[in-house]
């Protein structure tokens, strides 16, 4: 009797047991369904009022509130999204926790384009969906993740393939990551421009919102990392041709010093009289630099911020070459760029062109030609060292060297000069005067010739059919008798005073005497010739122009002229 008894309290506590459990499932079923449906009502009504919404299967978990949708469709009179299968999970009426759909086909029918885009995967998570009566837009639009796979879309324009893209963190302004890889845009028509990417990455990108009333601001745009490979744009209407094997870019953000890389650029444009040209650049490369500070300095017009003392500024490019018609034109081995801030405060930099060689086109430099030059091959090389208070200036040197012709030097010392600070507003006016107030304490030009002046001389001999070294000495005797600035020609020597005349006035000194001898025996044997400016006291930028009326003895003692040849 017993037995029976505990064996009827079990069974009727098992029964109420499982009956308890079957109702609370069908509530959280009916509650999952209902939030399903509030979601897909939400994505309908974002289609607009007149849009309908069909679904062939649909499964919901009770205990997950996992939903699995098949064949769904929301046709609009201008748009359809149609998915095979489209699996939901974490949902709500108001937000889409994580969704993943297969074979996604969107077609729109706006002023006749009759555009479509196939997905064969697509994920979607942390997507807010949009208030009752709002439609879904960029404005609007967050997304926690997104993952798409096989993306092919066709347009009137063209047709984009895209093999994988992911996202996370995007809302409007900000961007956490994202890669895309294997893009492929080829438009409508054999003159229809194309474009390919073979991988895209970027990480932490803040950019400005662009809503159409007012242009983007380039100065709230920062980035962590971007990265591009493969990218070729070609547009054969405009004969243009462009590849880029990689660029990449790290930490453009105020406060950061920013690294750059960009590898393996070609472009391909008409280079105009010449024609269709090709231009290749092998690398080039950027660092120590606050770029995101440096452009806003630009645009607002102040003056860029300094080095960071004990990491050096740097841009190197290399490998530039420039053809025409399968004809080489223009070549440069290396530019490279530099500064740097000392102890003290010192600033120092330079640059210097290597390796630079331009091939004149036939008929372009005939006097060139008739010296013997087909090409203009060299160098340029700075060094410049700047202490702001004073305004001190070293150029330590400036040359610019032309192979098989001469080298150019010029070294220089200056006081006073206006060494802006970083961020003082640009004020052209002003800086112009302050310079005017800068002095000049030594200038040094030497030139070294390596061909060039006996080309000339030899070819304007054969041109008057005399010897070249009777040219060379009758240029000599010119150069001996060049007229003073301000003073006709050099006064010749004056003979002994006949007995009982009047003494005569002392001939002037020739100030250019120096200078007359040196080029002189520069032209006689051409090696080096040098030409000097020491004052005894610094002289101002703005005395210079004064000192013409002072006559040349003056001008030329003032300034310190001396010349020599070597």
């Amino acid at each position: 009797m017993l037995r029976r008894r505990l064996s009827t309290f079990v069974f009727t506590g098992a029964f109420t047991g499982l009956m308890a459990l079957a109702g609370a499932g069908a509530l959280a079923q009916a509650e999952a369904e209902r939030q399903v449906d509030a979601a897909l009502e939400r994505l309908r009504a974002s289609f607009g009022p007149d849009a309908r919404l069909t679904v062939g299967l649909r499964q919901v978990d009770p205990v997950t509130g996992r939903t699995r949708l098949g064949n769904l469709v929301i046709a609009a009179p201008q748009e359809r999204l149609a998915m095979a299968e489209l699996l939901l999970q974490d949902v709500t009426e108001s937000r889409l926790g994580h969704a993943e759909a297969r074979e996604v086909v969107l077609q729109t029918d706006i002023g006749g384009d009759n555009d479509r885009m196939e997905l064969s995967r697509l994920v979607l998570g942390g997507i807010p969906l949009p208030a009752p009566g709002t439609a879904l837009s960029l404005a609007n639009f967050e997304l926690g993740e997104l993952e798409a796979e096989g993306l092919r879309g066709t347009a009137k324009s063209g047709t984009l393939v895209v093999g994988r893209a992911t996202a996370q963190g995007y809302a409007p302004g900000v961007l956490g990551m994202a890669q895309v890889e294997g893009v492929d845009f080829q438009g409508e028509g054999k003159q229809a421009p194309s474009f390919r990417l073979g991988r895209a990455a970027v990480q932490s990108l803040v950019m400005p919102v662009m809503d159409g009333s007012t242009p983007p601001d380039p100065r709230q745009f920062t980035v962590q990392s971007l990265t591009l490979e493969g990218a070729a744009l070609r547009a054969p209407d405009e004969q243009v041709d462009l590849e880029v094997g990689r660029f990449a870019l790290r930490d453009w953000i105020p406060g950061r010093l920013a690294e750059l890389a960009l590898e393996g650029t070609r472009i391909g444009a008409p280079f105009g009289p010449l024609g269709q040209g090709d231009m290749r650049i092998g690398r080039v490369a950027a660092s120590g630099i606050d770029g995101a500070t440096t452009l806003a300095a630009i645009l607002d017009g102040v003056q860029p911020p300094d080095p960071v003392p004990g990491t050096p500024q740097r841009f190197t490019v290399e490998g530039v070459t420039a053809a025409t018609g399968g004809q080489p034109m223009f070549q440069l081995g290396r530019i490279a760029l530099d500064g740097a801030v000392e102890a003290g405060g010192r600033l120092v930099g330079g640059m210097a062109f290597e390796g630079l060689r331009v091939t004149l086109p036939p008929g372009t430099a005939a006097w060139l030609e008739q010296i013997g030059y087909r090409a203009i091959a060299g160098g340029i090389e700075l060094r410049a060292a700047m202490q702001r208070e004073g305004g001190a200036m070293e150029i330590e040197p400036f040359r610019i060297a032309w192979d098989e012709a001469g080298t150019l030097t010029l070294r220089s010392e200056l006081d006073g000069m206006p060494i802006p600070q970083a961020g003082q507003v640009k004020d052209d006016e002003a800086y112009m005067q302050q310079l005017m107030q800068a002095r000049l304490r030594s200038l040094t030009l030497s030139y070294r010739d390596q061909g060039l002046l006996g080309r000339a001389i030899a070819w304007q001999a054969r041109q008057q059919r005399m010897p070249e070294e009777r040219l060379r000495e009758q240029m000599a005797q010119m150069a001996l008798a060049m007229p003073v600035p301000g003073g006709g020609r050099p006064t010749p020597p004056a003979g002994p005073a006949r007995k009982g005349a009047p003494a005569a006035a002392a001939p002037q000194a020739d100030p250019l005497l120096e200078l007359r001898q040196a080029l002189a025996s520069f032209i006689r044997q051409p090696r080096e010739l040098e030409i000097s400016l020491r004052p005894p006291q610094p002289v101002g930028f703005g005395e210079m122009a004064a000192l013409g009326a002072l006559g040349p003895v003056e001008s030329a003692r003032r300034l310190g002229l001396s010349a020599v040849a070597r």
